[in-house]
């Protein structure tokens, strides 16, 4: 598969991902970082299997922009295309999870991604997605 078609086929998956994790104004920074170290690296070409791999990548730099940013406190927003908007109050509290917490409800709950699926795109094991999955829901239901 060449890199253009890689590119295209996850483009916006990619993007919404992001968004549910750093919001819609700082998913395309994300999505074009972990774009540019992947061609740095050799291109699109050499990944075996590239969606759990860009996953894991958006992940990760959600993650680290997350961190650089905790100091500012910026809100993060959930894109509105990223799936249906739930309840205001649902929603702040989601977004109040740490990022491998939010990843893991955004593609359960959201995507509608099955648990071996979500751990196969996040780059862990299946018990540990149902461990953010409950860490989740405790701290959702301590919130709400």
């Amino acid at each position: 598969m060449s890199d253009d078609s890689v590119y295209r086929k996850h483009r916006e998956d990619l993007l919404r991902y992001a968004s549910a994790l750093v919001g819609p104004h700082r998913a395309e920074d994300v999505f074009s970082a972990v774009v540019l170290r992947v061609l740095a690296r050799g291109g699109f070409e050499r990944l075996n299997e590239p969606r759990p791999y860009l996953f894991r990548a958006v992940l990760n730099e959600s993650r680290n922009t997350l961190r650089r940013d905790r100091r500012s406190s910026p809100e993060v927003e959930l894109a509105e295309d990223a799936g249906t908007a739930p309840d205001p109050a649902v929603l702040d509290a989601v977004l109040g999870l740490p990022p491998r917490q939010r990843a893991a409800v955004y593609l359960v709950y959201w995507q509608g991604e099955t648990v071996s699926d979500a751990a196969l795109l996040m780059r862990c094991r299946p018990g540990t997605v149902k461990r953010y999955l409950h860490l989740a829901r405790r701290r959702l239901k301590e919130v709400l």
